[in-house]
């Protein structure tokens, strides 16, 4: 359960308003239970009262006070619930004999001088003036509670009627941009009720020219605004906890793409270059910029399949599980979070750039050279086979000096003039000795192993320019998982979302 409540009504008819306003300006004289009986169980007077309540208010069971009574049935938290219903359809309660008992002087309004009704501008408000300019108005008048638990509004501050009337001073023109009501247009008029479990503060808001509406999406944004304002300084900390997964979420991404452009040799390898052909031929065929939020639709589902596929890797899975987890702690401070999945990465707005990464890699990928002659390995072996020939001159040099310290000059010149006769030219050897002082098998080790690696590259670029269409050897069965994926897609694209399909995962609604 959120940890703020905003309940939203409205009145096409302002005859019981008026009676609205006095009340919530002057709720007070009712004296609560003891505290040696608030823990009792509740009555079954209570309870009967509360099951027709529920049934005919079904919307009360999403109130903290009913969350509190679900859970520990007290007399207490049963009084709690019945005043929250009491107070919030206080111009509907003769429908309900039961709850005209509780809409009559309750206890906990903070009174600011003769009242606690408080508006935009500190002016002083006359109770009778108001209640009739509101009983008067034509045209659609809404009747709205925000409520926090007790143990945030005291860590908080939002324990006073000056908390909250600045709250909702500074939240102006999102109250207006949720009515759908220009701000110059919007009256509203609210009061501050202190209530022991749930403080919360009532509004009446309408508009003076052009009537407004307030939709599903309306009450959204109106609950995200106060709930922001009120734990703004949660949800900043939990923010930049957000962006630091997100910017890992993109290193990560930004890797693996690069160890594919590289070729090296990782899991699925051959699937992510596959996918990323696929993007590239439909991509290349559209017109106009060559990034996801230009693309058609059925463009971007191939990319959202394709992103969808990346992020089963378990480094990028990894990230995006801790990204989700603050995420929800994020919005949970004002959505309800249950029963609701994590929104899937494909879908989510604020990772789109992970899309155009694919986008962009795909276009810029070279896909015939499908395997490049490893350099390192080739470099490696070039500097063994040099210091093989440099142990080899060595060698043959001292070998030399050797042979020419045992000879005296006399048999120098009759080598010499041997070599002559036979043909051979001064300074070579022929006799023989040590001619192969090198390691001959390590050499020729090295030049078999270098002589592989160039007609192996030799031969795949051969291959390349002969089938420059060629697939990669693919294991998986693209088709079958890409048409799964587009029956199990409830709604596409991120950025196609209507209003109904907000809540079909958790997080959408940033």
């Amino acid at each position: 359960m959120a940890k703020i409540i905003v309940s939203c009504r409205f009145q096409k008819s302002a005859k019981d308003i008026a009676d609205l306003i006095r009340y919530m300006a002057t709720r007070e004289g009712v004296e609560k239970l003891p505290d040696t009986k608030k823990y009792n169980l509740s009555s079954s007077k209570q309870d009967d009262l509360i099951l027709s309540v529920v049934k005919h208010f079904p919307q009360s069971k999403k109130f903290l006070e009913y969350e509190d009574y679900y859970a520990m049935p007290t007399r207490e938290n049963a009084n709690e619930f019945l005043d929250a219903v009491a107070e919030r359809y206080a111009d509907r309660a003769d429908e309900l004999k039961g709850l005209v008992s509780y809409i009559s002087n309750r206890p906990g309004v903070e009174k600011l001088g003769s009242h606690g009704l408080f508006t935009q501008f500190d002016m002083p408000l006359d109770l009778d003036t108001v209640a009739e300019r509101v009983a008067n108005h034509d045209g659609v008048i809404w009747t709205e509670v925000v409520s926090l638990r007790r143990e945030d509004a005291e860590r908080l501050h939002f324990n006073n009627a000056e908390a909250w009337k600045n709250l909702v001073r500074r939240n102006m023109n999102e109250i207006a941009k949720a009515h759908r009501i220009k701000v110059e247009d919007l009256e509203w008029y609210g009061a501050f009720h202190n209530t022991t479990h749930h403080p919360h503060i009532h509004l009446i808001i309408f508009s003076k020219g052009q009537e407004g509406f307030l939709s599903e999406k309306g009450i959204k944004e109106l609950r995200r605004a106060f709930g922001q304002d009120i734990f703004r300084d949660e949800q900043y900390k939990l923010a930049t906890i957000e962006t630091c997964y997100r910017n890992q979420l993109k290193e990560q991404l930004a890797d693996l793409l690069q160890q594919l452009q590289t070729r090296q040799s990782i899991p699925n390898a051959d699937y992510y270059l596959f996918l990323l052909k696929k993007i590239r031929d439909e991509v290349q065929q559209q017109k106009g910029k060559k990034l996801y939020g230009y693309l058609p639709r059925k463009v971007k589902k191939l990319v959202n399949f394709a992103l969808y596929e990346f992020a089963k890797d378990g480094d990028l899975s990894e990230i995006y599980a801790k990204w989700n987890e603050v995420n929800r702690e994020k919005l949970s401070l004002y959505y309800d979070t249950k029963d609701k999945p994590d929104v899937p990465i494909e879908k989510n707005p604020e990772l789109r750039s992970l899309k155009n990464m694919l986008i962009r890699t795909a276009l810029s990928m070279n896909f015939n050279a499908q395997t490049t002659v490893n350099t390192a390995r080739t470099g490696f072996l070039f500097s063994m086979l040099a210091k093989q020939i440099v142990n080899s001159a060595g060698k043959r040099l001292d070998e030399l000096n050797k042979m020419m310290l045992l000879t005296d000059s006399k048999e120098r010149d009759k080598i010499r003039d041997k070599k002559i006769a036979h043909g051979q030219k001064e300074g070579s050897d022929s006799s023989g000795i040590n001619e192969e002082v090198y390691d001959s098998q390590a050499v020729e080790g090295i030049l078999t192993m270098l002589d592989y690696l160039i007609s192996l590259g030799n031969q795949e670029n051969e291959q390349a320019v002969e089938e420059p269409n060629a697939q990669p050897s693919i294991e998986y069965d693209f088709d079958n998982s890409y048409t799964e994926y587009l029956n199990n897609d409830d709604d596409g694209c991120d950025d196609n979302v209507d209003d109904e399909d907000e809540e079909d995962y958790f997080g959408l609604s940033m």
